[in-house]
């Protein structure tokens, strides 16, 4: 799980290469001023877009959670309402069984009041029937009872497991809204951090580096390792290496168009 970002957004030590003359017994520096705030400027909107990425992930990661404690909610719901539907069908058989018995009851008397073997028939048929119907709703009554005892003992289940994720989800949600709010108040202060860098660069250069950052996947600047530009990796020219070595102006990937660093 992601967590927190590091409270340091500026931590790879850049050192340009710089052109060190002689000029009246002491050394001048020779550098782009613009370069080395654009470098600061870049790692830190790579934390920014870190920070962003890994709270965007963390809310995923919550919405998840709540999604499955949603999902085990609605299963424990269908399965107490599959319940009810039961014991509301037993209650009916109960009835529908006492009215048998009361039925059998009746027409078991009747049979000692008719007069004639065509009443004793109809008599007879009707015990028959109230008995088939008895018999019926007993085993209906008894299928009743399994089904209601194993959904009980699955209610019960269902619900000591909802507790269990619900007091883990509870947990889980604490710690992730806490590393949210951190990283939200680490995000802000390292766009303060921003805002203070980018109002000491000269407006063309800012632009350019916008540009270049927004069509670039937020990489507007890359260094050379091995005469390779880090950004397409494309071989770059000798002359324009030195160009980079040296320092006194932005140099650009022919191929990529990133402004290119040296570092050691």
């Amino acid at each position: 799980m992601q967590g927190v970002v590091g409270s340091n957004p500026i931590s790879p030590t850049i050192i340009l290469s710089i052109i060190l003359c002689q000029v009246n017994g002491y050394k001048e520096i020779i550098v782009v001023p613009e370069l080395m705030a654009l470098i600061e400027l870049q790692q830190i909107d790579i934390a920014i877009k870190e920070i962003e990425a890994t709270n965007i992930n963390l809310n995923k990661q919550l919405e998840k959670e709540k999604e499955e404690i949603a999902k085990k909610e609605a299963i424990l719901r269908e399965i107490k309402e599959k319940h009810d539907v039961l014991q509301k069908d037993l209650r009916h058989n109960e009835r529908k069984l006492q009215q048998a018995e009361q039925n059998i009851d009746g027409f078991e008397k009747k049979i000692y009041q008719v007069k004639s073997q065509k009443e004793l028939e109809a008599v007879d048929h009707e015990i028959a029937k109230s008995r088939q119907e008895r018999s019926t709703t007993e085993d209906t009554l008894l299928t009743l009872m399994v089904e209601i005892d194993d959904i009980t003992q699955k209610i019960k289940e269902e619900e000591k497991e909802f507790k269990k994720k619900s007091e883990d989800f509870n947990r889980q949600s604490q710690k992730i809204e806490s590393d949210i709010n951190i990283n939200t108040q680490e995000l802000l202060e390292t766009n303060i951090k921003r805002q203070k860098i980018v109002g000491a660069i000269e407006p063309s250069f800012l632009n350019n580096y916008e540009k270049l950052r927004l069509s670039r996947n937020n990489l507007a600047m890359v260094h050379i390792n091995g005469g390779i530009c880090q950004g397409c990796f494309v071989t770059l020219p000798p002359q324009q290496i030195n160009e980079v070595k040296m320092g006194k102006e932005i140099v650009k990937c022919n191929s990529c168009a990133r402004i290119l660093y040296w570092k050691e």
